[in-house]
């Protein structure tokens, strides 16, 4: 059987949807949380989730959607948030609201720990050249002989005392300069990372139509321009650093 693993579609139903596409004989689907903001795609994104079949793993971003006063961004991001909130279709939200917290499951007979990844104080987010004591920390005491985990946005894995830390990647905002959606595949029981191009331009049409983001220009040309670069957040480190090092 195989088994789609995707994490961080961040609103970007075109990505989404080349992955679904290219693996459509996937059974199953495990996704690492943050689904919608803060992205131009909030309903198209939630039908495509919504007709998945599998594990969903609520993400600090999915938290957002369900008590938006935890949203606390500057005046652009947040119009960007405030207009996600405005136009999202409440029935979205049963899906939401089922999202799991992050813990140990079982998958095509595959034990797995599965967390969006997000951590607490200094540490904030395990990367390809964190600390170990980072990746222990998303494991949490499982022993699990996988952890799977999103949030960093950045393709990786590694082996720590037995156990195989994967990070899939991000399906909907790249940081590592280049313009694809990253996932992953359980196949035959064997984990493989995968990367698919997209179609940029229905993504970019639905930030321009985005009217709360008149008032914010630059901002929706920064938004489109990290898209189009791959660098979602800005061209800066430490993404600049793993481009460099052919991470995606």
């Amino acid at each position: 059987m195989k088994t789609l693993v995707i994490s961080d579609v961040h609103g970007n139903a075109e990505a989404l949807s080349a992955i679904l596409e290219k693996e459509r004989d996937a059974k199953m689907t495990v996704f690492l949380g943050d689904s919608i903001l803060p992205g131009p795609q909030p309903n198209e994104t939630m039908e495509l989730l919504q007709g998945l079949s599998g594990i969903s793993i609520m993400g600090n971003h999915d938290l957002e959607m369900l008590e938006p006063q935890r949203a606390n961004a500057p005046a652009s991001w947040q119009a960007l948030l405030d207009w996600t909130f405005d136009v999202f279709d409440p029935a979205g939200y049963e899906y939401l609201r089922n999202m799991l917290p992050g813990g140990d499951f079982e998958v095509d007979g595959i034990r797995m720990c599965l967390r969006h990844g997000n951590l607490p104080g200094a540490l904030r987010r395990a990367l390809p050249d964190s600390p170990d004591e980072a990746l222990a920390e998303l494991a949490d005491g499982s022993d699990c002989p996988y952890v799977l985990f999103g949030h960093s946005h950045v393709q990786f894995r590694r082996t720590l005392k037995g156990q195989e830390f994967i990070n899939p990647g991000s399906v909907g905002q790249n940081r590592c300069g280049k313009l694809l959606a990253c996932y992953g595949v359980f196949e035959d029981r064997v984990f493989h990372h995968r990367h698919v191009e997209f179609d940029p331009n229905p993504w970019l049409e639905a930030v321009d139509g985005i009217t709360a983001l008149d008032d914010h220009p630059d901002f929706r040309e920064w938004l489109k321009q990290g898209l189009l670069s791959g660098y979602g957040v800005g061209e800066r480190e430490p993404w600049t650093r793993y481009a460099q090092q052919g991470y995606f």
